[in-house]
């Protein structure tokens, strides 16, 4: 495949490499739902035939029963997380491939926009690592929300069952062991949501992903406080670059309040209340 020379062929290897992204990223979900579902389902029903089954009478089919679930169990497990590793490594080359074209993509529009005296190369250089950046920011915002997600719904449903649970131990003790161990899963999920923050991580990370593309679509674009009337074509990269560097030292800012207990978060929001107006 020759190399894309222009900004119509770069804006076609993007469209292809995010169609290629889109369906590699559906076919590491159904690995996922494979692997962390599918087999644990298939390993439970193993589990729960042999406690709850009544194998007294001869020829009940135990041998059977396990022989043939274990069967489609090792198969489930072994050929899910092949194929989830497989997903991963192609959705990571989709990944580069994408950052690439969109590198290409910003190096020929600002080539285009600017002339080669009205901008340095050590400029053009880190405006090709914003686009980064900010899908950085973007994959992080994702990790932290899917985990804040993903133990949210371990408190709701932990939640629901421990109740049913609890409600069924009083007939028969068995479930009273069920009922401990969901109410174990609903503390630990709340307290590693309690813990790590993951809702405001996302947040933030987003709120600074948000805030990279409107800086680089004015910038792109000449308007806002780039338009020419604003600023001239020689001060608009300084200017750029400032603003740039301001959003990434707030969102370091951020992360360091995260990590900071509750005591010293409120500490530092009664001071910087308590501060007088200039």
């Amino acid at each position: 495949m020759s190399e894309p020379n222009t900004l119509l062929d770069v804006e076609q290897e993007i469209i292809e490499t995010e169609s290629a992204v889109t369906e590699q990223r559906f076919q590491r979900r159904i690995a996922r739902i494979l692997l962390f579902i599918v087999s644990p389902a298939i390993g439970s029903a193993i589990a729960a035939g042999n406690i709850f089954g009544d194998f007294s009478k001869p020829g009940s089919g135990r041998f059977a029963m396990n022989f043939f679930l274990g069967i489609l169990f090792a198969f489930s497990s072994f050929g899910s997380l092949v194929y989830w590793s497989n997903c991963r490594d192609s959705l990571r080359e989709g990944q580069v491939a994408l950052r690439k074209a969109l590198a290409k993509k910003a190096a020929l529009q600002y080539s285009t926009d600017l002339n080669d005296h009205s901008i340095s190369n050590a400029f053009r250089n880190y405006l090709d690592t914003v686009p980064v950046l900010r899908d950085d920011y973007r994959r992080g915002a994702k990790k932290y929300r899917n985990r804040h997600n993903g133990f949210q719904i371990a408190v709701i449903i932990g939640s629901i069952l421990t109740s049913v649970a609890t409600t069924a131990a009083a007939e028969q003790g068995a479930w009273s062991w069920l009922a401990v161990g969901l109410s174990a899963i609903v503390s630990v999920s709340a307290g590693i949501i309690s813990y790590f923050k993951f809702r405001e991580r996302s947040m933030n990370l987003q709120q600074t992903a948000d805030s990279i593309e409107l800086e680089l679509q004015a910038f792109t674009l000449r308007i806002n406080n780039y338009s020419p009337t604003r600023l001239s074509l020689e001060e608009a990269p300084s200017k750029f670059a400032e603003t740039i560097e301001r959003i990434k030292d707030e969102q370091r800012k951020k992360e360091l309040q995260l990590e900071q207990p509750p005591e010293a978060q409120q500490g530092n929001t009664a001071s910087h209340g308590s501060e007088p107006a200039p």
